[in-house]
């Protein structure tokens, strides 16, 4: 009850504070003068009509307002003012928190390089998806990324990851629940059939052999080997990683730059 009371008491003050001082004053006076005539007249009429007949009597009531009630309301404003001022700045810091809050949040389940979900971001999530239903999951590996760092750098391999999550992006998001897991190695979770996603993978690897990234003027031979399994409704995510990671090893050991698939992980 006091919370809802200090709340309509701030929302008044605000409500004032934003007329401005002497749009108030001049309302609360007005108001106070129509009041008391009002409240006077009345009386008047009701106790002893013949003050209609006295100047005073009939003056007091509009002169004494005037006097009284701007010194009253300056008062007054200046506590409302107070208090508006402070739920602005509570008002200010709460949002400060929740933008403070947000960005921890987002820095905790974000891999800091390519702006995909984290590990620990996609563990949470996907076990939520797979509460609603059947997913299929995809884990991605990129061929011969060692190689790349080598060759060319860290930093070119950076760059690298940064474009991969870009194209995975692309053809996945918003649909699926897209992670870089560490590494060179990626994964999400789709709620469309596992033929579908094999062809667009299928598509990525014909569109990277086409056209070689080019970072720093430098071209990159790229291409990726991924494992497809269908993880039932609340089927074990571990199981079905294990089992995926296992086709990506059969995909591997097979030449990489394929896509193999297994049965459904329960």
């Amino acid at each position: 009850m006091n919370n809802h009371h200090n709340t309509q008491m701030q929302e008044k003050a605000l409500f004032i504070a934003r007329k401005g001082l002497w749009r108030f004053i001049l309302l609360s006076t007005l108001q106070t003068l129509l009041g008391t005539l009002a409240i006077c007249y009345l009386a008047y009429w009701l106790i002893n009509p013949a003050l209609f007949n006295n100047t005073l009597a009939l003056m007091l009531p509009a002169l004494v307002p005037p006097l009284v009630s701007p010194v009253v309301s300056y008062f007054s404003y200046r506590v409302f003012s107070s208090l508006a001022d402070d739920h602005l700045q509570l008002h200010q810091e709460v949002l400060r928190r929740q933008l403070l809050e947000r960005e921890l949040r987002m820095q905790a389940n974000t891999d800091m390089l390519t702006g995909l979900s984290n590990r620990r971001a996609f563990f949470e999530e996907a076990e939520r998806r797979l509460a609603r239903g059947h997913q299929t999951l995809v884990l991605i590996d990129l061929d011969f990324f060692k190689a790349i760092n080598d060759q060319h750098g860290h930093d070119i391999g950076d760059h690298v990851l940064v474009r991969m999550a870009q194209l995975l992006s692309d053809n996945f998001e918003p649909e699926a629940l897209l992670a870089r897991l560490g590494g060179e190695e990626f994964a999400f979770l789709s709620s469309l059939e596992s033929e579908l996603l094999i062809d667009q993978l299928q598509q990525i690897n014909r569109t990277l052999q086409k056209n070689p990234m080019k970072i720093k003027k430098l071209r990159v031979d790229l291409s990726l080997s991924a494992g497809v399994v269908i993880v039932e409704q609340n089927g074990d995510l571990q199981e079905g990683l294990i089992q995926a990671d296992t086709c990506l090893y059969h995909a591997k050991r097979n030449g990489r730059c394929q896509i193999q698939t297994a049965g459904t992980s329960s």
